[in-house]
């Protein structure tokens, strides 16, 4: 990439050190969110189902960005794209958690879109520049900014509990962190290129290269429909690991708030340390072998909690469900990059991953109103079983790739 090859090392180290801030600050205020969601539903006086729906609003908010975010990026370039992008997220949760302090479902769900805007066209944003850093230090970074997020996710889910433990007021909690992540883009713009993203539609344009394959070839290639099918079924489950996980320890397990938020810090420690680490087993055992495994234990994993009935046995299988999904994004991806003219492939692929992340998780709610939120978690199950059965399409080829 020109653009990349034109920057110093030392404005590269930089740029990337900085990328993995932004990674890590993004999990943070999210997921201290989520931990507390028993205690939202509560002060919103909502029902399971109202709140998978307000979650809903949040997803809509984010797929409509992620399907502009690349126009946004060819004109305006990334630095702009990820600096809006956090600012929009942080009004979002400001929003958020002043009208659930106020008892407005509505406001909740109005601010829940607004950070769904943000959140899908800074999180492109990342991941081009996070792309462009590999290209520019011929060394695989993603998969390690992702275990970033995980990192920031966990830290999240750490000051929620603690929060919750010390009943801290949940508005001056989401306060703190905004500002927090708000400091993060005022200090550290300089070391984040104007031109990445531009530059490199512009040299496209200029070539007069055409490196997107027609929309008929790539519903013909049996192995992308199989890649697409395989990241719709486990980014179901990541996602739904998000939403529901303390929902179902605390309406089914009758536990306490603490104790569902310890098990969502167990399943973010676990993605976070399969993310670090997990780029081996694709090295030695293949892609499709690695996403299998996985998968199996996953589903070993939802089983436990679903028949389990005891805390520990829910923790451990967080922790299992955890591992199960961690790698989806980035070795789906990385299998869809394989070969030539690889740009609609992997956006073809990219997109399911992105449909069933956002959108499935919340639908999930109205099952779980009716079925109760554990046996709901047979759905998931089924999810990991149609990963399990597709990640065939990523083959036997080596490597940790890169990802969401």
């Amino acid at each position: 990439m020109t653009f990349a090859a034109d920057l110093s090392q030392r404005a590269t180290k930089a740029w990337h050190i900085t990328i993995l801030v932004y990674f890590t600050i993004f999990g943070l205020t999210f997921s201290s969110l989520m931990v507390r969601l028993p205690l939202v539903r509560e002060l919103v006086d909502v029902t399971t189902s109202q709140l998978g729906l307000i979650l809903f609003f949040g997803s809509i908010g984010s797929i409509t960005s992620v399907t502009l975010a690349g126009r946004f990026i060819a004109r305006f370039g990334t630095k702009i794209a990820v600096i809006t992008g956090v600012t929009i997220v942080t009004a979002g949760f400001v929003g958020q958690v002043s009208f659930i302090a106020n008892g407005s479902a509505v406001g909740y769900a109005v601010f829940a879109l607004v950070a769904g805007l943000g959140m899908g066209i800074a999180d492109v944003g990342i991941n081009v520049d996070g792309a462009a850093i590999e290209s520019a230090t011929g060394k695989t970074a993603l998969p390690k900014m992702h275990a970033a997020f995980s990192i920031g996710s966990l830290a999240g889910a750490g000051i929620g509990i603690l929060a919750t433990q010390t009943n801290f007021d949940l508005f001056w909690q989401i306060i703190i962190l905004s500002a927090i992540t708000m400091v993060v883009p005022l200090t550290t713009a300089r070391f984040l290129p104007a031109g990445n993203g531009i530059e490199e539609r512009r040299e496209k344009l200029a070539k007069g290269q055409k490196p997107l394959e027609p929309r008929s070839t790539i519903w013909k290639d049996r192995r992308i429909i199989f890649l697409a099918i395989g990241i719709l079924g486990i980014t179901l489950a990541e996602g739904a690991s998000n939403d529901w996980l303390t929902i179902a320890l605390v309406d089914d397990y009758q536990e306490t708030d603490a104790n569902a938020g310890i098990a969502y810090a167990v399943l973010l420690g676990a993605m976070t340390l399969t993310r670090f680490f997990g780029g081996n087993l694709a090295d030695r055992f293949g892609k499709a072998r690695t996403l299998q495994v996985l998968a199996f234990g996953g589903i070993i994993g939802l089983l436990l909690i679903i028949f389990g009935g005891n805390l520990y046995l829910a923790w451990l299988g967080a922790m299992l469900w955890g591992c199960g999904v961690a790698l989806g994004f980035p070795l789906y991806l990385s299998a869809a990059g394989q070969g030539e003219n690889p740009a609609r492939k992997v956006a073809f692929v990219a997109s399911a991953g992105y449909l069933a992340f956002l959108v499935g998780p919340p639908l999930l709610g109205f099952l779980g109103q009716a079925w109760g939120v554990t046996n709901m978690f047979f759905v998931i199950v089924g999810a990991l079983i149609v990963t399990f059965i597709f990640a065939t399409g990523a083959g036997n080829t080596k490597g940790a790739g890169s990802g969401h």
